[in-house]
């Protein structure tokens, strides 16, 4: 049975989005998206989207044009019928522009200094991969109306959640879904904790903060899809991904609170939220009482600040981007080392190591500190902009605009820990939620908004 659920569901999802991307080609977008969810669904095996010999670095951006490609064919009729959005250029995309021309930069730098660039070519497309999807995303998000955006991230948040239940029930009871090595394996109170990363559910904090805003509209089937998405965070065992659930959470109640002008709303859906939290826990320390242990000891571990006692601290990451920041060259920490490979440079694979537990490592060694400052540009101004476009904007823009901010606010906290926008299970998808946010940011419908305070927004 658990063969058949390997071999089959990555297929029945391809057929569903497929069939739902005739009809709504942005349903074509989500096949990148199961593509970087790779493992957590078994969408390594679907050999359709596999491309033989060496153009497999640029696999899912390679998919991700000729998908948009397909969609423009399908709607050549009817897009400007259906557009919702301007696409002005603003703050978010001359980010994007800074990081293309660093990238460049980069590959110049490193062709000139250089004389052997075996794989230089291959390491360049798959940063500008990055930056080039981003306005992929943006112009296909433009052309399409915010309920359908709404019903393509539901989407998502379903294969998520799903992919979630698995991860469950491997992890959490141990039923055997995966064939892939555990991250790491212990024996705690007499049972054996396995801890994966590589199969984790890709979009946990993304279904939260989406189930969290849009939950009135199907009330009891979100809050079924919330617990499932939470368990699957709790089963990790990660102390970072309980606090981003917590923080999403919080900052949830804190905007909601804020737009509504009521303090005392904020303080009882935290104390509710809270309370059925606490209560939730306990119904796991009796059904599950080791693994919750297991996840409170996590937590203890903490008090423990010595860097050799716990190899994956946060003091350890900071420590460890230092020590990569420290072996640049001083004439290259400006722009960066560019499109360097192991090829050119030893220590480059330690370098990838030190980014998956800090993306900020691997920033400032392709683009240096203004690459650094640019991308801290880009969230500041992420922010700020959606917020008050949230503030501004009524219904689903102003849901869309809220789900962005908690995302984004999640993501912050995850680059602290994890290789966020530079994971090693594609590039090509790492800055989407910043390309549907400069979409929806050029919204010409917003219910009670004036174009001039649409404009004055940018």
């Amino acid at each position: 049975m658990i063969e058949l659920i390997r071999v089959g569901f990555p297929y029945l999802l391809v057929l569903y989005f497929v069939v739902k991307g005739i009809k709504e080609p942005l349903y074509f977008l989500a096949i990148p998206f199961l593509m970087f969810m790779s493992e957590s669904i078994f969408f390594e095996g679907v050999r359709i989207f596999k491309i033989p010999g060496s153009l497999a670095y640029g696999l899912i951006f390679i998919w991700l044009v000729v998908l948009r490609i397909a969609s423009i064919i399908l709607t050549r009729d009817k897009e400007t019928a259906v557009e919702s959005y301007t696409q002005r250029i603003n703050a978010l995309d001359y980010c994007i522009f800074g990081l293309v021309l660093v990238t460049f930069i980069g590959l110049g730098m490193t062709i000139i200094n250089y004389s052997i660039l075996t794989d230089v070519i291959k390491e360049f497309i798959i940063l500008i991969s990055l930056f080039v999807a981003y306005f992929i995303i943006k112009n296909w998000t433009s052309n399409n109306k915010p309920e359908l955006l709404v019903n393509f991230l539901y989407s998502l948040v379903i294969v998520n959640t799903i992919a979630s239940f698995f991860y469950i029930l491997h992890q959490g009871l141990h039923f055997n879904f995966y064939n892939l090595e555990e991250y790491s394996t212990e024996v705690f109170q007499g049972q054996q904790i396995t801890r994966t990363f590589w199969f984790m559910p890709q979009f946990l904090p993304f279904s939260i903060a989406f189930i969290l805003v849009f939950k009135e509209k199907k009330s009891f089937a979100f809050y079924l899809l919330l617990v499932v998405n939470i368990m699957a965070v709790i089963i990790s065992y990660t102390r970072s991904s309980v606090i981003n659930a917590t923080m999403i959470s919080l900052m949830y109640f804190i905007l909601i609170g804020i737009k509504k002008g009521s303090i005392g709303l904020v303080l009882k859906k935290i104390f509710i939220f809270g309370a059925l939290g606490v209560l939730g826990l306990l119904i796991m320390s009796k059904v599950l009482p080791t693994n919750t242990n297991y996840l409170l000891s996590r937590f203890t571990e903490l008090k423990q600040s010595s860097v050799t006692s716990e190899p994956n601290n946060l003091e350890y990451r900071f420590l460890m981007t230092g020590i990569i920041i420290s072996s640049i060259d001083d004439n290259k920490k400006i722009l960066g080392m560019g499109s360097v490979t192991e090829n050119q440079i030893s220590w480059v694979p330690d370098m990838d190591l030190a980014t998956s537990d800090m993306v900020w490592a691997g920033v400032i060694f392709r683009w240096g500190f203004v690459g650094l400052m640019l991308f801290i540009l880009l969230y500041i101004f992420s922010l700020t902009k959606a917020f008050f476009f949230y503030l501004k904007s009524e219904g689903v823009l102003s849901d869309l605009a809220l789900l962005f901010i908690l995302f984004i606010i999640s993501q912050i906290i995850e680059s602290f820990v994890s290789w966020t926008f530079l994971s090693a299970h594609g590039f090509t998808t790492g800055l989407w939620y910043f390309a549907m946010l400069s979409a929806l940011l050029g919204s010409n419908k917003i219910e009670g908004l004036s174009n001039k305070e649409i404009l004055s927004n940018e």
